[in-house]
């Protein structure tokens, strides 16, 4: 390629990015406030509460929850007055928050158990994570829905419920994946 192409080459690849990035501040204001709103409430939750995160992954994992906390307090709000809100604990799923609830044997027991469960669990659905921050995240996610199952099939007395491929995960993530799938087959 001669000099002349090159420029050329430069003044086109230039031109282009102008193009993308005009783009990129027209659509800017399109995308999810909701979402980017939810973003700018987490970083200040982290903050607020001096959470600190070394994993990027557990961050995202925590953040998912934390949505989902943030859409179930609105909803309450919406339906009337409550004592409902953010707090400290608000990228805990309920199910980590219950924690214990309902477990007969031992709890270094059923965290041995557990985590045994876990690792069956992860290769017989091919899951994998992103880092340790993240797996350890889910891992207390599937802990929880463990206690979950725990709690209704002592409540049906007998073994009626089991973890599926949503075991790690909440319960808003296993509504927007079963909703988004619904709505694309119909």
């Amino acid at each position: 390629m001669g000099r002349g192409s090159m420029v050329a080459l430069a003044v086109a690849a230039t031109a282009a990015l102008l193009v993308s990035l005009s783009m990129l501040l027209v659509l800017l204001p399109m995308l999810d406030t909701y979402e980017q709103e939810t973003r700018r409430m987490f970083v200040v939750w982290k903050a607020r509460y001096r959470k600190t995160y070394i994993y990027v992954g557990k961050e995202e994992c925590r953040y998912a929850v934390f949505k989902e906390s943030r859409r179930r307090v609105a909803r309450a709000k919406a339906a009337g007055p409550t004592s409902s809100g953010l707090n400290g604990l608000t990228a805990f799923a309920r199910e980590e928050i219950y924690h214990g609830h309902g477990v007969q044997m031992g709890q270094e027991l059923f965290e041995q158990e557990t985590h045994r469960m876990f690792v069956g669990w992860k290769a017989k659905y091919g899951k994998t994570y992103r880092d340790v921050g993240e797996e350890n995240c889910q891992y207390r996610l599937f802990m929880g829905n463990r206690h979950v199952v725990i709690r209704l099939n002592t409540a049906a007395r007998q073994n009626v419920y089991d973890l599926n491929q949503f075991g790690d995960l909440t319960n808003g993530e296993v509504q927007e994946r079963c909703y988004q799938r619904w709505r694309t087959e119909s």
